[in-house]
């Protein structure tokens, strides 16, 4: 998947939601494993209670002798390996009892207990849980179970839980990661579907799995918006491509008028006037026909004539005709590219764009010597297409307002035209799903660079498919 869609929300979410699966196994799993732990030591603890209860009933009823008798019956005759029992005479010593000592960490009357003792004849310590209590005459009663198989239950237990754990989380990780997927692939059909809308293709919509979830809602809003927004935008093509049309007639018949005028004025002045307004005519057409090259441009018109071409051969054939005009103003025209450079794009346009740039460079560069015609290749953006001069440039604000159309820089640059030569290019640079930058050169002057894709070797650019939209 691509870097942007795992970039903040996504990821923010994913982690989210394992952190939240993760927390809530680990809570499961404490919970059982400490409910488990518990029950298991609670047979021990309830069989020491019941022996110490029992051993009691018999010193009440047969007095020490029978208690002694009762602990030895226990001891030898039922067998009961985990059964631990201890009789203390009032002075310390033990009276009966497989215990070797009474605990010093435990008191004559004491709740359920959990130490580690020896047996009678035993050199090693072992877990046990132990109760205690006083009897009459100052004598004391100590029961209790070896816990040692309880011991490797709750180690098991402990065992079972890492394992479970450990389990569940690559298990909450793999599910947080796929719902990541789905995510991703959802946001990742809207952006497709905006980025092909914005680069020209109005009858781009967002496929929909007509599921009626919120996505599935938000698709058909977002269809429902690209259906308005494609309709307003057709409206106005028309509007413009009319406008642009009935005016370039009266503009001709204007001109031919002026023209017919002039031949039939004897007066010098009058010549003028009309050779004047003859020019003004020429600007207003080229100002037609620019605004409409960028209405169409805009629209997506001409993505169907881009073809994969070598770039170095339209550079030298743009440096060979603006050669002759470039030194009638002091300029020497300079090609910097690779040899073979291949690149996906509509050749007249991008040549009209390189044309006004260059253009721009003769009108504007007062002062300067040289213009270069640059190209390199970018791995991460692309092919860098850029005309530079060493005039005198633009300053921040200048840059910043250049670009916009109908807006012409200050007056004392010289030059003619509409202000809609930046403009032109700018658009040619989107419908080529590129940008226009402007720049300051080195070591002074203009600078204006508009990256292209680089073609593949099935002709068209990397990662793109044959209708232009990214996969």
């Amino acid at each position: 998947m691509r870097q942007g869609v795992f970039g903040s929300t996504i990821l923010r979410l994913t982690l989210m939601l394992a952190l939240a699966q993760i927390a809530a196994l680990a809570l499961g799993l404490t919970v059982i494993h400490r409910f488990t732990s518990a029950t298991i030591l609670s047979d021990a603890r309830t069989a020491a209670e019941v022996a110490r209860d029992d051993l009691t009933d018999d010193f009440r009823q047969l007095g020490l002798p029978g208690l002694i008798k009762a602990i030895d019956y226990r001891l030898t005759v039922r067998d009961d390996r985990n059964f631990i029992v201890l009789l203390k005479a009032p002075d310390g010593r033990a009276l009966a009892g497989n215990l070797r000592e009474w605990p010093a960490t435990v008191a004559d009357t004491a709740h359920w207990r959990q130490r580690s003792l020896m047996r009678a004849g035993s050199t090693v310590a072992e877990p046990m849980g132990v109760v205690t209590t006083r009897l009459p005459g100052g004598y004391a009663l100590l029961t209790g179970e070896v816990l040692e198989a309880q011991h490797q239950l709750v180690q098991a237990s402990e065992a079972a839980f890492l394992y479970a754990l450990t389990i569940g989380l690559l298990i909450a990780v793999l599910m947080a990661a796929f719902v990541a997927w789905i995510l991703a692939r959802r946001i990742d059909a809207f952006s497709r579907a905006a980025n092909a809308f914005v680069g020209g293709k109005l009858d781009t919509r967002v496929e929909r799995d007509q599921t009626g979830d919120a996505f599935d809602r938000l698709a058909l809003s977002i269809n429902t918006m690209f259906g308005r927004i494609a309709g307003l935008v057709r409206e106005l093509r028309m509007v413009t491509d009319s406008m642009a049309h009935d005016l370039r007639s009266p503009v001709s018949r204007m001109k031919a008028r002026l023209e017919q005028a002039l031949g039939r004025t004897p007066d010098i002045e009058a010549q003028a006037a009309i050779a004047s307004a003859i020019e003004e005519a020429d600007g207003l057409h080229r100002l037609l026909d620019t605004a409409l090259e960028i209405s169409r441009a805009e629209a997506g018109i001409g993505r169907d004539r881009f073809t994969s071409f070598d770039l170095r051969p339209m550079l030298d054939d743009l440096a060979e005709v603006y050669g002759p005009l470039a030194e009638d103003h002091g300029f020497t025209v300079k090609v910097d590219a690779p040899a073979a450079l291949v690149v996906f794009a509509h050749r007249e346009l991008l040549m009209r764009a390189l044309s006004n740039l260059i253009d721009n460079a003769l009108k504007y560069a007062a002062g300067g010597s040289s213009i270069r015609i640059e190209a390199a290749v970018d791995a991460a953006a692309g092919i860098e297409l850029s005309v530079a001069d060493d005039g005198p440039g633009l300053t921040d604000a200048q840059m910043v307002q250049a670009t916009r159309r109908f807006v012409r820089l200050d007056p004392a640059r010289g030059g003619s035209g509409g202000g809609l030569g930046l403009s032109l290019v700018e658009t040619i640079a989107h419908l080529h799903q590129g940008r226009m930058r402007l720049a300051r050169a080195l070591p002074h002057g203009l600078a204006v660079s508009l990256t292209l894709p680089i073609a593949t070797g099935n002709g068209l650019p990397d990662g793109r498919n044959s209708t232009g939209s990214d996969v």
